[in-house]
């Protein structure tokens, strides 16, 4: 689905981007750069997250989550920061959860208006994009892992 909406959009953002170049051509070349930079900046997040729980690197996620953090699984709770996250770990990153995750294929990522879901069913996480600019990222809001 993400591979078919990319190829319909950039077809779209690429007709348009002609249109405007006939008007000034250096905006209408910015805005290609940042329609490119788009794409791979959504497939990296998704290969990121997928080597961090391969690799079990904690601290990575850690890092990349916009706290406080809601979970919704065995039981629904709020993880308030860094430390608290940590600690529990294990209670919120189970294996059905990593193994949606690393099945994912990150050219068929779900997208709406709320952000990336990177999993299936109702083993998932949901990353929104933060930023702008140089400073721009991606980070997990929400991880469901319910039964």
């Amino acid at each position: 689905m993400f591979a078919a909406k990319r190829g319909m959009w950039l077809r779209t953002a690429a007709a348009l981007l002609l249109v405007a170049m006939s008007f000034d051509p250096s905006p209408a070349q910015t805005q290609l750069a940042q329609v490119e930079a788009e794409i791979p900046a959504k497939l990296a997040i998704v290969r990121d997250l997928q080597r961090a729980l391969r690799e079990n690197d904690r601290s990575w996620i850690a890092d990349r989550i916009r706290y406080p953090l809601r979970y919704h699984g065995r039981m629904v709770a709020v993880i308030r920061n860094r430390d608290d996250f940590l600690r529990n770990y294990a209670r919120f990153v189970f294996d059905r959860l990593r193994t949606a995750i690393l099945i994912q294929d990150p050219e068929q990522v779900f997208e709406n208006w709320q952000g990336l879901m990177i999993g299936a069913g109702t083993h998932n996480m949901w990353l929104r994009e933060s930023g702008e600019g140089e400073a721009a990222r991606y980070e997990i809001v929400t991880i469901n892992d319910s039964r």
